[in-house]
């Protein structure tokens, strides 16, 4: 079953330096989460709301119960956004998130690392 909660986040960028590679849309990828000390898989990809173009970051994790738990935050996309969005910042983005309770630690590694 799909669960999403949204959440509206402005998406202050900055210049990076070339050893920060942009994000790849619709790329699955994972990141270490320093709240939750665990991996998570995110992925990101583009949209139209309200005839915003916004960016959609999805996270995803293992719950208590071995299903799948996500979290989307919404990002509004400038002309220049989508080509500047790093991988840092969206780590940044993800790591000051917090996930919820339902999250299981354990579960969500040993699924990361499977993949």
């Amino acid at each position: 079953m799909f669960e999403a909660h949204l959440t509206y986040a402005a998406s202050p960028l900055a210049d990076y330096a070339q050893d920060d590679p942009c994000i790849k849309l619709n790329t699955p990828a994972s990141c270490w989460h320093a709240i939750h000390q665990c991996n998570l898989r995110y992925w990101i990809t583009r949209g139209k709301r309200q005839s915003q173009t916004l960016l959609f970051l999805y996270i995803e994790f293992k719950k208590t119960d071995n299903s799948h738990g996500y979290k989307l935050i919404e990002l509004l996309e400038t002309e220049s956004s989508a080509i500047k969005l790093s991988v840092k910042e969206a780590q940044k983005i993800i790591n000051s998130t917090l996930l919820g309770t339902t999250l299981d630690r354990l579960k969500t590694e040993q699924w990361c690392q499977s993949l």
